[in-house]
């Protein structure tokens, strides 16, 4: 009886045990960023050098990107579905165990004497599953390492979405300074106005001036706080902190510029670099020996087994079966020619996958190019500007200088600067959008996924 059991102890051995996991009841968000544990060395991001995380003082321009990496909710889900995609590749490649049959056959009716009870028991083995195991173990490994680099494409992504957040969100809070600052001078402006028109030192014109003024700056400080606030909330949510945690943020470090000769060296070295368009590689590669294993599929399947019995006689046998299957009987060509199509279709993906990739670079170089040419002649009119403004103001205190055109020039200097804020942020989220779509050096795609982690 022991022996006869223990055959079904082995395999239970190799079994897996069921584990309930209950939904989670309440939301799983930090609520300060020192409250999430980063493990820097584990990350491989475009631009990411070694770095001290250091969020007590506030968080820099990289501290938000790697927090983000490590903590987005939709980033966490997707770190998730990767590793499931890749346990699932690894038991696609697994060998089919053997089959076990057996049979017990009971005389019945008048039970003439001398019949015994009939059994029966044969093990198999389908041996068509050693011909294509290796396509099929080699379809999974890629589908593995496809996966791997899908997920750490939107790593990158992440990261480049963070910092493009974090330097909205400080120049919002730049611009509202800077509104704030108008609004308060033009709000005491228009109090001396009132005074003296109550005095009779003051046109009904020049108040009417400062209110509409007053009004409009108002107006622009309304809708740039709700942009603020959005564009603030925004990163909250990236870095999966809960909503309304404060954000001190620190200023950006100047981006080092990308020479064009940097660029044309990273196009050529492109499908070595960008996650993505190697994760496309190892997709096409799995396709591949999915065709591979579809024409092996074709050859007749062989199957092997031995078999002990002994009929209602008690006769003992001890024998062995050999069958056979012919799969191109039976459509085997159309699988190897669906196999095909999808390879074919993933051919053409990666190859306008190249295409767009090669164009954005190009694109998103020349209009950096040209946002830096605008910056910088925007900065050069810039201390004249701000001179005039100033002797504006002097000039308006004197009572040398109207109203009217007082209140132009200090809106004319506020959009300069403004429109200098805009375009400086807008030359530092494409810089970063130029060094993401140029990607890292081959040695550096590297993402292995930690299947214990639940």
């Amino acid at each position: 009886m022991r022996l006869a059991a223990l055959p079904f102890a082995v395999l239970l051995a190799g079994c897996a045990a069921y584990g309930a996991r209950p939904l989670p009841q309440k939301p799983d968000q930090a609520a300060r960023p020192a409250d999430v544990e980063v493990e820097v060395k584990s990350l491989h991001l475009p631009d990411l050098k070694p770095h001290a995380y250091d969020v007590s003082k506030g968080l820099d321009m990289t501290d938000v990107a790697i927090l983000a990496v490590v903590n987005d909710p939709a980033l966490r889900t997707a770190r998730s579905e990767a590793r499931a995609a890749r346990v699932q590749s690894f038991a696609a490649g697994l060998l089919p165990g053997p089959s076990l049959s057996a049979s017990r056959d009971r005389p019945t009716g008048s039970n003439p004497p001398g019949l015994v009870v009939g059994k029966s028991l044969g093990l198999g083995y389908d041996l068509g599953a050693l011909f294509t195991s290796g396509a099929e173990q080699a379809a999974a490994e890629a589908q593995a390492g496809q996966a791997d680099l899908d997920l750490l494409w939107v790593e990158w992504q992440v990261a480049q979405q963070a910092r493009a957040l974090f330097l909205q969100c400080g120049t919002d809070r730049a611009e509202s300074r800077l509104l704030g600052d108008l609004k308060q001078t033009m709000q005491q402006r228009y109090a001396a106005e009132q005074a003296a028109l109550k005095s009779g030192d003051a046109a009904f014109d020049d108040l009417s001036t400062g209110l509409a003024a007053l009004q409009d700056v108002q107006t622009r400080a309304d809708g740039l706080a709700r942009q603020e606030n959005d564009d603030c909330a925004a990163l909250v949510e990236l870095l999966g902190l809960a909503p309304g945690t404060p954000l001190t943020l620190l200023p950006p470090d100047p981006l080092e510029d990308i020479p064009a000769a940097s660029v044309g060296a990273a196009l050529k070295e492109l499908p070595e670099r960008r996650p993505d368009l190697v994760a496309l590689r190892y997709g096409y590669e799995a396709q591949d020996e999915e065709v591979r294993r579809a024409v092996l599929a074709q050859f007749p399947s062989i199957g092997v087994g031995i078999n002990r019995a002994n009929d209602t006689s008690d006769v003992h046998t001890v024998g062995f079966s050999v069958s056979l299957s012919f799969p191109f009987i039976f459509g085997g060509a159309k699988q190897v020619h669906a196999a095909e199509a999808g390879r074919d279709a993933l051919w053409q993906a990666y190859q306008q996958r190249l295409d767009e990739t090669q164009a954005e670079v190009r694109q998103s170089a020349a209009d950096l190019d040209l946002l830096q040419s605008e910056l910088a002649t925007l900065k050069a009119g810039s201390e004249d500007a701000e001179a005039m403004a100033k002797s504006a103001e002097a000039a308006y205190a004197r009572g040398d200088l109207t109203a009217p055109a007082y209140y132009d020039l200090s809106i004319a200097s506020l959009n300069r600067r403004l429109e200098g804020l805009d375009l400086e942020t807008q030359a530092q989220q494409l810089h970063l959008a130029l060094a993401t779509l140029l990607g890292l050096p081959p040695e550096d795609l590297q993402h292995p996924i930690d299947e214990s982690q639940p």
